[in-house]
């Protein structure tokens, strides 16, 4: 091979170098420095951990916890799954610059060992992730750690109670749910989804209690949807057997419409 063909043949690695010499807190080129690796695992590696070194979270350019997931993921393919498992582990140490980078990673650990382990790990895993560290922050405070504040991620919180919903029981997924209202990190599609859910287990009388709880978090017109749905539910149950209880949610829902 002459020596242009060998050149012609590393340029993309060779401007992969350049790239990040000039910017070495890139994910997105130490990802693409991954791939053009693909041939040779030892050097994905190599690279892997080059770059979790390298780049500088508050530094960085595109999203760094997109770097550390793809390492774990690079372990599972290889069907290495304790080494996955512990690149998870590093990453959830991170400090990254966003609690919901954070977030992402605890997601895609869930997801990890709902896929290796089952349910039972997996709602452990999640129960740590959203237990509230002794020195906790408020969640906007980017002077805290995203350690300090991942409790209050929705992003987590939700992912726990769709996997509870699908694979625990109600119990165990009504827990979570009321966890969320009391946090106040709901959306109004969260308490719709839990009055929804209680209603397919015939707990109608929580499912509108939960509805209660929302109306009292959100102000109009946030919480019009969880008027219009509360409403609805309670008219199709009810019709006209409790009509004064009817009259009374239709006046405090009109007294604050605006």
């Amino acid at each position: 091979m002459s020596r242009y063909e060998y050149l012609l043949q590393r340029r993309p690695l060779l401007l992969n170098s350049v790239l990040l010499r000039q910017n070495p807190n890139n994910v997105h080129e130490w990802l693409n420095r991954v791939q053009l690796y693909e041939d040779f695992p030892e050097k994905q590696i190599e690279t892997f951990e080059e770059g979790i070194k390298a780049v500088k979270p508050k530094e960085q350019t595109g999203k760094f916890c997109d770097l550390w997931i793809a390492y774990a993921k690079f372990y599972e393919q290889q069907n290495q799954l304790d080494l996955a498992k512990k690149t998870f582990e590093r990453a959830i140490l991170v400090n990254f610059p966003k609690v919901d980078d954070l977030a992402i990673v605890w997601a895609e650990y869930a997801e990890f060992t709902l896929r290796h382990s089952g349910y039972e790990e997996t709602s452990k895993l999640l129960k740590r992730a959203v237990t509230a560290p002794p020195k906790r922050a408020s969640y906007h405070d980017e002077k805290a750690d995203v350690q300090q504040r991942v409790f209050k991620s929705l992003r987590v919180w939700s992912l726990y109670a769709d996997v509870e919903e699908t694979f625990g029981t109600v119990e165990s997924c009504k827990a979570v749910y009321e966890k969320i209202l009391d946090l106040r990190i709901a959306t109004p599609q969260t308490v719709v989804n839990y009055g929804m859910f209680l209603e397919e287990n015939q707990y109608f009388e929580d499912a509108f209690k939960a509805y209660e709880k929302g109306i009292g978090i959100f102000r109009w017109p946030q919480v019009y949807s969880i008027w219009n749905v509360y409403l609805t539910k309670f008219v199709q149950r009810y019709g006209g057997k409790k009509l004064e209880r009817a009259r009374d949610l239709f006046e405090q829902c009109l007294e604050n419409c605006p």
